[in-house]
């Protein structure tokens, strides 16, 4: 769950807000593969800037309960450590990640799971983010591979749809924090 988990992280929103313009989910050897392209109705500035708050990402995100930096490698590379509740249907868990993110200057974010400190084997999250009319364009892609069960029929939709609905969730937030920085 990217941050994968972190970056699956993101629910149910208003209208028009988030934009998904094309998503799928696969599942191969227990190893989940997710893409998603949203446009989000902010600059790309202020997408990148939000989504890098490591320490304020609950407040724009209800499924993660907790969020924060345990380690600084530099002003573009942290250690972030986040505990996500996602619910759908009868399947609910609470997911521990430990990822250690770059970011660069183009609008791309990378994250790498440390699965000795995560409820994961494997994983790794990326946004790209780039400017669409006054808006941004976000594709997100990700690799995961849960040490915990996933119902394996449902398994890829459940993550698919909890990406969707965390994406949503996030843009409106995201559009409206953009909203009230344009009416200053």
């Amino acid at each position: 769950m990217h941050h994968v988990v972190w970056c699956l992280l993101f629910a149910p929103l208003l209208a028009a807000a988030g934009e998904i313009l094309d998503s799928s989910s696969n599942l191969e050897a227990g190893v989940y593969t997710l893409a998603l392209t949203a446009r989000i109705d902010a600059p790309p500035a202020t997408v990148q800037r939000l989504i890098t708050d490591y320490d304020h990402l609950t407040e724009i995100n209800s499924s993660l309960t907790e969020s924060r930096v345990v380690l600084e490698h530099g002003p573009k590379r942290h250690r972030v450590h986040t505990v996500i509740r996602a619910c759908i249907l009868f399947f609910c868990r609470s997911v521990t990640q430990v990822q250690d993110i770059t970011q660069d200057a183009n609008g791309t974010v990378e994250a790498v799971i440390l699965p000795a400190l995560s409820d994961f084997r494997q994983g790794s999250a990326r946004w790209d983010l780039a400017a669409a009319g006054g808006g941004t364009t976000m594709h997100f892609s990700a690799t995961l591979e849960p040490s915990f069960w996933v119902p394996p029929l449902i398994g890829p939709w459940l993550f698919e749809r909890q990406l969707i609905n965390e994406v949503r969730e996030s843009s409106a937030i995201m559009e409206a924090r953009a909203r009230q920085v344009d009416a200053r």
